[in-house]
């Protein structure tokens, strides 16, 4: 197609250079004519359908992953250079388009009329026109983004309270450390919790390859690199519920690796919708609170899957601070979650399954047949015995 297409001009210029009244053989009936036309065709017949396919993807209502939908001071700053690109190319195409429709229909050629039109090549004011608006076009996109660069890179004043964060990247989890406020000292995994209306400052690192946290209705994505730490810096502005993923290829189970942002009242309970069910959202306090109390001893019919997750070895990666032999695990770039009160998560395995005791089980039994590649091996328990320590750790809340 592409020779075709080239043969097609150098035929166009071959006819510039013949002189003017001579006869000029039509193009339509040229092999590259022909397939130009045959292109135009298919390009405007699969454009109808094209428009209602792309129509049927639009919705009033916020995606999960919906960028245009923001919740944070980034998020509002990146929406908002997406809708000036998007506003400031629909206006070029449709610019174009009305000039190239005009010059069809202007300069159509009438029937009996062989000559030549009038050539431009080597107009000063079209060559200066034509370099001038584009220029124009990418300092007006330039400019402000810059500015908005800067906004979403400037940090915290120090002299107002800041939740600060401590993420980890690993193959293929999140892990979260608070490291001021109420909540410092404070270690979980795959659900990261933030007061409303505060500003957060979060430190991004990795602990083997490199991934990137991304929250698209928080805002830009963030790279989490090994041996370094980039800080993120915003102030989430909606309570709610918001997902997240890893956007950094980072091994076999890369698209199973997500996060969840939950971003609480600061006063009183709050309901939020998430994927269609109601979710009561307790204040930020509160949960800290809860989160930073020991674990407690299980009751009779559960001792069992607690001296099973002893036996198993289970302790030697994972934590469970306030039970005897379940607090030994050494924090490392190879340990696990954090499971002191794992029961009280949304979702299990960086939030691939929901958290109820048959996926915990599911998970326990054969983690490489949930997420391929896992780091804990498969075959340390049997079902029944998964099932046992699946309840003990579902009553850890």
């Amino acid at each position: 197609m592409s020779y075709r297409l080239l043969t097609l001009s150098a035929l166009r210029n071959r006819l510039a250079r013949q002189p003017r009244g001579a006869q000029q053989p039509n193009l339509a009936q040229h092999p590259a004519g022909k397939a130009a036309l045959s292109l135009l065709k298919v390009v405007a017949s699969a454009g109808l359908p094209l428009l209602l396919l792309w129509l049927a993807g639009c919705s009033n209502e916020p995606a999960p992953r919906d960028t245009h939908s923001p919740v944070s001071d980034n998020g509002e700053i990146s929406s908002f250079f997406y809708s000036l690109l998007l506003y400031l190319d629909a206006a070029i195409l449709a610019i174009v388009v009305a000039v190239w429709a005009y010059a069809l229909v202007k300069f159509k050629k009438q029937a009996g009329d062989d000559t030549l039109p009038e050539q431009s090549h080597g107009n000063m004011k079209l060559e200066v026109i034509w370099t001038a608006i584009p220029t124009l076009i990418v300092v007006a996109i330039t400019v402000p983004m810059l500015v908005g660069v800067f906004q979403m890179s400037k940090r915290h004043d120090p002299n107002q309270p800041v939740v600060e964060v401590d993420v980890t990247g690993k193959q293929w989890w999140w892990e979260f450390d608070y490291k001021s406020g109420s909540a410092a000292g404070l270690h979980t995994a795959n659900e990261l919790h933030l007061p409303v209306g505060t500003a957060v400052t979060l430190h991004m690192t990795s602990a083997d390859v490199i991934h990137a946290w991304w929250v698209p209705r928080l805002g830009g994505k963030r790279d989490a690199n090994p041996g370094r730490t980039y800080p993120m810096s915003f102030t989430a502005k909606t309570p709610g519920i918001y997902d997240g993923q890893c956007a950094e290829l980072c091994g076999s189970s890369h698209a199973l690796m997500g996060t969840k942002l939950i971003v609480h009242p600061l006063a009183g309970e709050l309901e939020v919708d998430y994927k269609g069910q109601k979710v009561k959202l307790e204040t930020y306090e509160t949960w800290v609170r809860e989160q930073q109390a020991p674990a407690k001893p299980p009751v009779a019919e559960l001792e069992k899957g607690l001296k099973l997750f002893k036996e198993r070895t289970c302790p030697s990666c994972h934590l469970i601070q306030g039970l005897e032999g379940t607090d030994i695990a050494a924090r490392s770039a190879t340990s696990g979650p954090n499971l002191t009160h794992v029961g009280s998560r949304m979702g299990i395995a960086a939030n691939t399954l929901l958290n109820n005791p048959e996926n915990l089980a599911k998970w326990i039994s054969k983690p490489s047949a949930v997420k391929p590649g896992s780091k804990m091996p498969d075959g340390l328990v049997t079902p029944e015995d998964a099932k046992a320590i699946a309840a003990f750790l579902s009553s850890l809340k």
